[in-house]
């Protein structure tokens, strides 16, 4: 057996996250509890003794949703053979010439544009409008601030300019990956070097984050994304509030993204469906300034009905969200604070273990629960 695992993350270090543990091939959920990442794990030391593989469920406090990390049991992973070309002409050594990439999780910085205000007659200036070429959305465009030419008087009035601040777009991107096109896309990671061959090819990225980081970034970097041989890039945007109903009549939630749909035979066949969503658009996320309000939860185990109470006042409406041990969200609702208690209806859940989180404007909790 395996005897131990690190649960870590450069983003999440020192910060304390819930862990679920389903080990792999027994229909069992074990919680390991609150735990300080990076978090070594033994599970020899577990009644009856398990191995490491399995799914973990990891729920950073913060975070918007759980992380799921999968460790299969190792396989013989299938290295594709390069085509060699009869030809005997030696292959040009490519010059390191600096290429931009794609790169889903970076917003550019746009550079200020200077205006030249003539001295004697104000003449308009055509200032060019800007196309948002990046796929993760960019910045709104700051509108030219007209500047007025003095007149020949004694005492001129200065007329202060508001300043506006550009308003932030932002934007998840869906890659289908279709199994038609593993050869392309695991020949594309072999010649770069990574040890990811695209999931159609039973590989998984890598749990090393910075390793991680390098297969997504030359992942999305493959030019069948945009050449038409793989189906079109889908963007969706991510709200920042949540609130309201979406078209398809589903609740916004705050750093989701909004409900998709593909349309039939958009993708012609089986495929793998990729959500990113940069991190730099969960930070604030973290940030907010909670309350420190203590949260009671009772009965647990429950059979049809949890209630909550709290220690001073989350707010008018909490917003409810209940995920299954993969990371699923499988009930959502907002509810009406009355006398610092909320009492919710779960009868329709399975029998299984789950994670509840609440959140406020002010107001962040989240714990496992387990429904009889």
């Amino acid at each position: 057996m395996s005897n131990t695992i690190t649960i870590q993350s450069i983003n999440y270090s020192g910060e304390v996250a819930n862990i679920l543990f389903k080990p792999n091939g027994v229909n069992v959920v074990i919680n390991l509890g609150n735990q300080i990442l990076p978090y070594v794990f033994n599970p020899s030391l577990l009644t009856p003794p398990r191995n490491v593989y399995g799914v973990y469920t990891i729920l950073v406090e913060g975070a918007d949703c759980p992380v799921i990390m999968n460790v299969p049991v190792p396989t013989p992973t299938p290295t594709p053979t390069p085509t060699v070309t009869n030809t005997q002409t030696p292959t040009a050594t490519p010059t390191l010439t600096p290429t931009p990439s794609f790169n889903p999780c970076k917003v550019p910085t746009q550079t200020p544009t200077t205006t030249t205000t003539p001295t004697t007659t104000p003449t308009p200036t055509i200032t060019p409008t800007e196309t948002c070429t990046n796929p993760c959305g960019c910045y709104a465009p700051i509108p030219p601030t007209p500047t007025q030419t003095p007149t020949n008087t004694h005492t001129p009035t200065n007329t202060p300019t508001p300043t506006l601040t550009p308003t932030p777009v932002y934007y998840a991107k869906l890659f289908i990956e279709p199994v038609s096109g593993s050869e392309s896309i695991g020949q594309w990671m072999y010649d770069s070097g990574s040890n990811f061959f695209g999931f159609t090819n039973n590989t998984q990225p890598t749990q090393d984050q910075t390793q991680f980081n390098i297969d997504m970034n030359k992942y999305v970097d493959f030019s069948g994304w945009t050449s038409g041989e793989f189906p079109p890039i889908i963007s969706q945007t991510v709200p920042q509030i949540s609130g309201g109903l979406d078209s398809f009549g589903n609740p916004i939630v705050a750093y989701n993204f909004l409900t998709t749909e593909v349309l039939q035979g958009y993708v012609g066949g089986l495929g793998w469906y990729i959500w990113i969503i940069p991190i730099s658009y969960l930070k604030d996320l973290i940030k907010k300034n909670k309350k420190s309000i203590i949260t009671s939860l009772y009965p647990n185990p429950f059979v049809d009905q949890l209630t909550l109470d709290f220690s001073s006042s989350p707010g008018t409406i909490i917003q409810v969200i209940v995920f299954d041990i993969l990371g699923r969200i499988i009930h959502t609702e907002a509810v009406t604070n009355q006398d610092n208690q909320i009492k919710l209806n779960l009868s329709r859940l399975s029998s299984a273990e789950y994670l509840i989180k609440l959140t406020s404007d002010n107001y962040e909790y989240a714990t496992t629960i387990i429904k009889q």
